[in-house]
């Protein structure tokens, strides 16, 4: 049966606001099986997404993913990650002497089920007649953890020509969460933008990955969903059956080593093993920390929707390499966040501190300012007072006020009914209405598209948690003029419809 492709405009409040375009899947069509896997495409205005649903151990999804994507695998490790970063047969050998030795450090950390994996991928690819190395596959999880590194210098001594083409890939992301009484039925609504290299052709390989995974026993774990590209086996976001949600902001931080698990691969964890947020908070707490982050935790609480027993919520985590700081909406620690110097005392302007935090009640949010005090004096990233930054006044800091602050303006907007203009374009994105307006998918996806980098947005995705609906769109750099992932159709789709799509 065939679906039309239909796109709708949603415009909210007012004809001159911005518009997010929403668009539901066109013709699904199965184009391959392998064992128990399937490779998808789901037909959109701007050609067809690939959709690849795994299940079993993670050998037998590494097989499966393997067999059904290694002819695009082996085109993206030469066009994109590696590729993108190696100019010239030089480049190319000491890439891969230093992803060998990140590696080394990193993979103590990775559990085995994850090896096995991209053994797995190796040797699908091999039987459907693809060569492909191990490498091809380690390469952009250790790439994606090195791109925020505030010492990324130390990586390349003696090879000083690497050390700008690793900074292209710096992350400056943002994210948010919202339930309760800001949102239609109290339902959980999270995003996660991915501002990063844009141009560099890896839409062409745009990928929804849905895992159904079980361990060596046969036990289930839960059913995610990730998306990102062919050949990216770990997850910048992704959304697991219970309804957690997960996103990333890189943020440099001086406090930093490299002996520690990859956050794409702690994420599948999380997405595998979390039933709940004190679960994927636990684990991200229990992981070996490497580099600055900001992560964003959301629980649609999607199995007891409809119960006494549902209870969505959020919570944003900052971390460097040594601490981890757990900061959960409405908390004592965003109201407490004030101006700081490196050695965590107040700088006071006219005699006063200067308060940046931004607390509320049911919603938290990030872009690459931390409030906790532990994490934020020893930050770089948003002109941080870390060694070797700046130091200012976090009020003056454009990540702060572009992707963290508008975050914080919008919702503020949304629930007081007042107005709130694109912090990039200055155009209207919701206007004064003097009444409180709730937070459905438009609303979501319009706060999110709104903190987006303009130049930089390669992917972004909104998550109707409760709902298990989610809302992806990639940038398009197909046509004549590159367009952000944001002012592409965001194409919905749901988790469960995709595991039983046959």
């Amino acid at each position: 049966m065939f679906f039309l492709i239909t796109a709708i405009m949603l415009v909210l409040a007012a004809a001159d606001s911005l518009a997010v375009e929403i668009e539901s899947p066109g013709e699904i069509n199965e184009l391959a099986t392998s064992g128990k896997g399937r490779l998808l495409t789901v037909e959109t205005s701007y050609g067809g997404v690939s959709v690849v649903v795994l299940k079993g151990t993670h050998y037998e999804m590494g097989k499966q993913y393997g067999v059904l994507l290694g002819r695009q695998i082996a085109v993206i490790s030469k066009a994109t990650d590696l590729g993108m970063v190696m100019r010239g047969e030089h480049s190319k050998e000491d890439m891969k002497i230093l992803v060998t030795k990140l590696w080394e450090m990193m993979s103590p950390h990775v559990s085995e089920t994850f090896k096995e994996e991209i053994k797995g991928v190796v040797e699908g690819a091999r039987q459907s007649g693809v060569e492909i190395s191990e490498l091809d596959l380690i390469a952009p999880l250790v790439i994606a953890n090195i791109s925020d590194m505030n010492n990324i210098g130390s990586l390349t001594t003696g090879n000083s020509s690497l050390r700008p083409l690793l900074r292209d890939f710096a992350y400056t992301c943002s994210a948010f969460a919202a339930w309760g009484d800001r949102t239609f039925g109290g339902k959980l609504f999270s995003s996660r933008v991915l501002d990063w290299k844009p141009r560099t052709g890896s839409d062409r390989f745009k990928l929804i990955t849905v895992y159904e995974p079980e361990d060596d026993s046969g036990k289930k774990l839960n059913t995610y969903m990730t998306a990102g590209f062919a050949g990216f086996i770990g997850a910048t976001n992704g959304m697991n059956e219970k309804g957690i949600t997960l996103s990333e902001i890189g943020s440099e931080n001086v406090v930093e080593k490299l002996d520690g698990m990859p956050w794409t691969l702690m994420f599948r964890k999380v997405l595998e093993e979390s039933d709940s947020l004190g679960d994927a908070v636990k684990i991200i707490q229990d992981a070996e920390n490497t580099i600055g982050y900001n992560f964003v935790i959301g629980d649609g609480d999607a199995e007891n929707y409809g119960t006494d027993k549902w209870s969505p919520a959020a919570a944003a985590i900052e971390e460097n390499g040594a601490f981890t700081a757990v900061i959960y909406d409405d908390d004592p620690v965003d109201h407490d966040a004030v101006w700081i110097d490196s050695d965590g005392e107040n700088v006071l302007v006219e005699g006063s501190p200067v308060h940046y935090g931004t607390p509320l009640k049911h919603a938290v949010f990030r872009a690459d300012t931390a409030m906790s005090p532990d994490i934020r004096k020893t930050q770089t990233a948003a002109r941080g007072p870390g060694k070797g930054g700046t130091g200012v006044n976090p009020l003056e800091s454009a990540s702060y006020l572009k992707r963290h602050r508008s975050q914080y303006d919008a919702l503020v907007a949304l629930s007081t009914g007042g107005a709130f203009d694109n912090p990039y374009t200055g155009e209207p994105v919701f206007i004064a209405t003097g009444d409180k307006r709730l937070i459905g998918p438009e609303a979501a996806l319009e706060i999110a598209s709104a903190a987006a980098m303009p130049s930089q947005c390669v992917l972004a995705v909104i998550y109707a948690a409760t709902d298990l609906d989610f809302y992806v769109a990639w940038e398009n750099t197909a046509g004549k003029e590159w367009q952000p992932a944001f002012k592409m159709p965001y194409l919905k789709l749901n988790l469960d419809e995709l595991v039983l799509k046959k």
